[in-house]
């Protein structure tokens, strides 16, 4: 009989990462990627281009821009991010098992601010 050890098994701190997990993170940084893309694409859009302070002069398409906007947000999320993905990944680990599919209705009974009436106890009469 023949055993294949883990190279990782013997190591201090060392963890086995299911796939779910690695999914999540995965997901999880895509999105801060996409979220800080959008963010440095709008910021950019503020800069006036007649008043010289557009950052790729002659670039009508917004071509350069928009890879500059892709790229930049990516290598921030990589680099750390602004703790975006680690919160969301924080967030799905705390709402325990896959959440339940959402349906088109679901949304009307979701609680507003003006439902909190619904768990506070009638008030005494007197």
């Amino acid at each position: 009989m023949t055993t294949i050890s883990d190279p990782y098994a013997a190591k201090y701190g060392a963890t086995v990462q299911s796939k779910e997990e690695a999914r999540l993170k995965n997901m999880a940084g895509e999105m801060e990627a996409t979220f800080l893309s959008m963010l440095l694409k709008e910021m950019r859009q503020t800069l006036d281009p007649d008043e010289g302070g557009g950052m790729f002069p002659g670039d009508s398409g917004d071509v350069q821009g928009g890879l500059f906007d892709l790229y930049l947000g990516r290598h921030l999320a990589d680099g750390g991010g602004i703790g975006l993905a680690a919160t969301l990944v924080r967030q799905m680990q705390t709402a325990g098992a896959v959440p339940k599919p959402v349906t088109p209705t679901d949304a009307h009974r979701a609680p507003t601010a003006f439902d909190h009436h619904r768990d506070v106890p009638p008030a005494p009469a007197g």
